[in-house]
């Protein structure tokens, strides 16, 4: 596994699609973001409300958990439509060279069990990071490729997960763990370091879902030893 060859590819995959793939970012993000302001109102209003007494405060209570459980049921469709976007259209950019194309942001195809295996890996994933370390890097490493899997061959959730621990091991776990843990730092310091600047900030943080994503799928196409498929696509 290339580390080197997943940051040349991210950014070639990136520089390709750069439109379409930041617009993907920037929508799932204003939806939520409008979303995280509406349930703010309601908490605010709950607030209100509570100082007119125990009803009002049970009042305020329960609005405020609706609207936080309608805001985590959004956030789990929206960040998984963005994610099975992005990652269709790196895949057809690099399987079929098509340039992406504003109206793959309309295909739901797969988003059913793109969303179930984004929610059941996300549960689990941070379950084990918050019991311990350990355990959360361990299976992020070995359920590493099941989101790609569902959408290049799709795949239901069960057996995505069981071909992404072998494509896992076929490289080595240390070997897949180190390449996606480097790259995962990186993006994070880089991310952290200029989110300090506001304008600039924002725009890393659209930037870096994508070219997060096309270091996965650097990571995807080496494993499965068709890592020149994307060399041939970024010319």
């Amino acid at each position: 596994m290339d580390i080197a060859k997943c940051f040349k590819d991210a950014w070639g995959l990136f520089k390709l699609d750069w439109a379409p793939l930041t617009v993907t970012a920037l929508v799932a993000a204003a939806i939520v973001g409008i979303f995280s302001v509406v349930v703010g109102l309601i908490a605010g209003g709950g607030i209100a409300v509570g100082r007119l007494g125990a009803f009002g405060a049970g009042v305020g209570a329960v609005a405020g958990f609706f609207a936080s459980v309608v805001l985590a049921i959004v956030a789990v469709v929206v960040y998984s439509w963005m994610l099975s976007v992005v990652i269709r259209m790196m895949l057809r950019r690099i399987r079929e060279r098509r340039p992406a194309d504003y109206a793959e942001m309309a295909e739901f195809g797969e988003l059913g069990t793109f969303m179930i295996a984004y929610l059941v890996l996300g549960v689990i994933v941070a379950v084990c990071y918050a019991l311990f370390v350990i355990p959360g890097l361990i299976v992020t490493t070995l359920w590493l490729y099941a989101l790609p899997l569902i959408v290049d061959r799709r795949m239901g959730v069960g057996k995505a997960m069981g071909d992404s621990q072998a494509m896992s091991a076929a490289p080595g776990y240390f070997t897949t763990f180190i390449t996606w843990f480097v790259g995962a730092l990186a993006i994070g310091i880089v991310v952290g370091i200029l989110s300090i600047i506001p304008i600039v900030g924002m725009i890393i943080g659209l930037v870096s879902v994508p070219f997060g994503v096309g270091y996965l799928m650097s990571m995807y196409f080496q494993s499965i030893g068709e890592g020149g498929l994307i060399d041939a696509a970024i010319g």
